[in-house]
């Protein structure tokens, strides 16, 4: 989301000296607020009030298509850095994380405690506001998303922290947060203990990224590898941030915002499922809204690998993985062709992780998932493997799936020890029964209008037993006949 609009030049020195004198005199300042949830399937907008000398302030918000209203305090823990808490009149509460960018706006994001996050950002100006307001409210139109999994029950838990997840969120330089994401998490249906070189506080974080819709070369299972991917990791104790579908914009803002909160991170995760190409020995992921229509056009039109690379230089460990080799659809507008995606060298402390070798072609796969991120899921949780010899086993079974047609590659400059699952981790236990049962229904009710196959197997993975299996496998069954 950008938080600074370009205005004129005397509008914003005006608005500036207006916010200087309000900080002189000490009185409170009128903030206006504009937000989105992280798969942008709402949106929401509010107002607030900020003592400048004193950090503290007040927020009232309400989302567009949930209809929720939700109001709170904040209260800043640093120079221009606020936290807060909202609650909103569904039960749920939103722990904000904010930062003030200018004199004028500031940035943040928040958490519900069933995971759903958001961002937004304030101002002081409301003509700022309005245009940021028609851009945010436009976007979440476009994509006709509905709000299903973000509905949450009246009798809440009270704040879950998924294991690994950044500390509360909340905050505000002046107010409010919305809640967001792609896929509801499943809570772990293990006790897991992850494990990461010794001395390290083991905290995660990953961006999941699937990409499928594309105009000229759709590819069907790029989503629902993400969404099962994000699943998986949230349950090995990653915090997830995660999009589908998106545009170039969306998707720069996304891999920013995730550079931004890597600080104070043990391990770094990158995913991206989809098209991508080389070109000239550089790599670039397709977003969905690209017009390519030569070589010269890519740099403008994609996102670089390297330009990723560059955010996970804040965690000293981290692991980029790329099941975007699946072909080039603008090859035959190209003067030279390279098939797959070319050979990086990782930076110090990183493993980049190819679906398959370099200048290769991978499978998008006739399941559910890739052929590669089947495998991917198939061993990400067996304890006791190191990383490098978790993606050997990767490679082992992607060969055996494809007839040796198919090798995936790693290079790698890791300099720690890792693991997704230690060798010591205990036997796996179920979670209380109360607790399993709102999970699932929260899952069900995320998937059960869906028209995705994969949405469907997702829950019969997770919950093959589960109160909604054999509808589930009703509709699952439909929906492949149909094809």
């Amino acid at each position: 989301m950008n938080i600074l609009i370009p205005s004129q030049r005397y509008s914003r020195w005006k608005n500036w000296i207006i916010c200087l004198a309000a900080i002189l005199l000490g009185g409170c300042v009128k903030i206006y607020i504009v937000g989105h949830t992280d798969d942008w399937s709402d949106y929401m907008t509010g107002t607030g009030s900020a003592a400048p000398l004193g950090g503290e302030g007040s927020a009232e918000i309400r989302f567009a298509k949930l209809d929720t209203a939700c109001k709170g305090t904040f209260k800043d823990y640093a120079l221009g850095k606020a936290r807060g808490e909202i609650r909103c009149d569904d039960a749920r509460v939103i722990k904000t994380e904010s930062w003030a960018v200018s004199l004028s706006a500031g940035k943040g994001y928040g958490t519900d405690q069933l995971g759903h996050r958001g961002e937004f950002a304030f101002f002081t100006d409301i003509n700022d506001y309005e245009q940021e307001l028609a851009s945010v409210r436009a976007e979440v139109e476009r994509r006709k998303l509905d709000v299903v999994h973000l509905r949450a029950p009246r009798q809440m838990p009270s704040m879950i922290e998924a294991p690994g997840a950044a500390t509360p969120a909340a905050a505000q330089a002046a107010t409010v947060l919305p809640p967001p994401v792609a896929m509801p998490a499943a809570p772990p249906t293990a006790a897991v203990v992850p494990a990461i070189a010794p001395g390290s506080t083991g905290k995660r974080l990953a961006l999941v990224i699937g990409n499928g819709s594309y105009r000229d070369a759709p590819l069907k299972n790029p989503v629902s590898d993400a969404r099962a991917l994000s699943t998986k990791l949230r349950a090995l104790g990653f915090e997830v941030m995660s999009g589908e579908n998106l545009g170039q914009r969306e998707m720069t803002r996304l891999v920013a915002r995730f550079g931004e909160r890597l600080a104070g991170h043990d391990v770094g995760m990158f995913f991206f499922a989809g098209h991508g190409i080389q070109v000239k020995g550089k790599n670039y992921l397709i977003p969905v809204d690209a017009q390519i229509g030569s070589e010269n056009s890519v740099r403008a039109e994609a996102v670089d690998v390297d330009a990723v690379l560059d955010q996970l230089s804040a965690s000293p460990l981290n692991l980029v993985i790329l099941d975007a080799c699946r072909n080039n659809p603008f090859e035959r507008r190209f003067r030279s062709v390279g098939g797959g995606l070319a050979q990086m060298d990782a930076p110090k402390g990183t493993l980049i992780a190819y679906a398959t070798a370099p200048g290769k072609v991978a499978q998008d796969g006739e399941g559910a998932n890739s052929t590669y991120t089947t495998a991917l899921l198939k061993v990400l949780a067996e304890p006791g493997l190191p990383v490098e010899s978790v993606f050997k086993r990767v490679r082992s079974e992607v060969s055996r799936m494809t007839g040796d047609t198919q090798i995936p590659w790693e290079a790698s400059s890791l300099t720690g020890d890792f693991f997704f699952v230690s060798a010591s981790s205990p036997p796996k236990s179920a979670p209380a029964a109360g607790a399993d049962s709102e999970a699932e229904l929260l899952f069900w009710q995320s998937v059960k209008d869906s028209p995705d196959a994969g949405d469907f197997e997702a829950y019969l993975r997770q919950y093959p037993n589960g109160r909604f299996s054999e509808i589930a496998r009703n509709r699952l069954n439909r929906l492949k006949s149909a094809k």
